[in-house]
């Protein structure tokens, strides 16, 4: 313990909000940052042995840290850059091998200067690699999942040294509409490997500039904000009784944005303590600074009994929740 923290600089009583996009959270007994797999391995045994409940962070978005004081591990994974290129076979495009603490943007931007398609519609996402896996984050139409092939895991409860670090198929990431198999377990992503078609790079880097361009004219990137709070409802979830509620030309590729679900029930402008709605869109979350955990809790339930009274549908949180 005292070698890893002299290198890895084990600190303790750390406040969280700082290390989220929203701002929100208490404080941890220990944190450690890792900038590379070999590190994050090392803290994650250490609180293995130590018996400390642990979790992992990177870019900070997409999470609401309660405000009680944490008596575990908060590992941060520094993002930083790195990607490989390799050419598979059979394959026309090429072969993204990338670290999970990458950040998402600057795959997007390797792909699309190599000429790559897939993901140029992801383009503005905030986050990492990892954390985009995890969520199996999309927008118009493209996931990160689409051109994923496999991820590497490390799973802290095999023991034998053997098995704990391996490669899953796409197939057994169990990727469905912003979930996947890694919410329900204790495994870590290491790596994941993308096959990309190839596309026109002026075409995939205009379409990405759009984008961007729309992304920045609805959402302020200095708001203290986790990104999208509810995820969008796919239609055929929906019981005929309550589709029949909706106007069908918001509809999305199949999918009913949960922002115009809260719109309609006059979720713009709300608030609770440091907590608002933007009045510019219903599914986004704002803290004023001030806001805490169960200001968020409060109103984030209020409004999907406002949606439920009115549409009978249940939202249901795109952001994760860390007690």
């Amino acid at each position: 313990m005292a070698k890893l923290k002299q290198r890895l600089k084990l600190k303790r009583n750390v406040p969280l909000a700082p290390y989220t996009t929203f701002g929100v959270g208490g404080r941890a007994r220990y944190f450690i940052s890792v900038s590379n797999t070999a590190e994050l391995i090392e803290a994650v045994l250490l609180a293995k042995k130590k018996n400390w409940p642990y979790f992992l962070i990177a870019g900070g978005s997409n999470v609401v840290f309660g405000d009680k004081f944490f008596r575990g591990l908060v590992i941060r994974f520094v993002p930083k850059v790195k990607v490989v290129k390799d050419s598979p076979r059979h394959w026309r495009g090429l072969s993204l091998t990338v670290e999970s603490n990458l950040p998402l943007a600057q795959l997007i931007k390797t792909a699309i200067k190599s000429g790559l398609a897939g993901l140029e519609s992801l383009s503005g996402i905030p986050g990492t690699v990892g954390g985009a896996i995890v969520g199996n984050a999309g927008a118009y139409g493209q996931c990160v999942s689409d051109c994923l092939t496999r991820v590497q895991i490390f799973d802290p409860d095999v023991k034998h040294s053997v098995f704990n670090i391996r490669w899953l198929t796409k197939k057994q990431c169990r990727f469905t509409y912003r979930d996947s198999v890694f919410k329900s377990n204790n495994w870590l992503i290491l790596r994941a490997e993308f096959c990309l078609p190839k596309g026109d790079k002026k075409i995939l880097t205009k379409k990405s500039r759009e984008i961007i361009k729309i992304r920045s004219e609805k959402y302020n990137s200095n708001l203290r904000c986790p990104g999208s709070f509810f995820k969008n409802v796919l239609v055929n979830d929906v019981p005929k009784a309550a589709l029949a509620k909706i106007d069908e030309q918001k509809i999305i590729n199949g999918k009913i944005p949960a922002g115009y679900l809260l719109e309609t029930v006059g979720a713009k402008g709300m608030s609770v303590g440091g907590i608002h709605v933007a009045d510019f869109h219903g599914n986004l979350l704002i803290n004023d600074g001030h806001g805490t955990y169960r200001d968020v809790i409060t109103l984030a339930t209020k409004l999907k009994k406002l949606v439920q009274k009115r549409f009978g549908i249940i939202l249901e949180e795109e952001v994760r929740y860390m007690l």
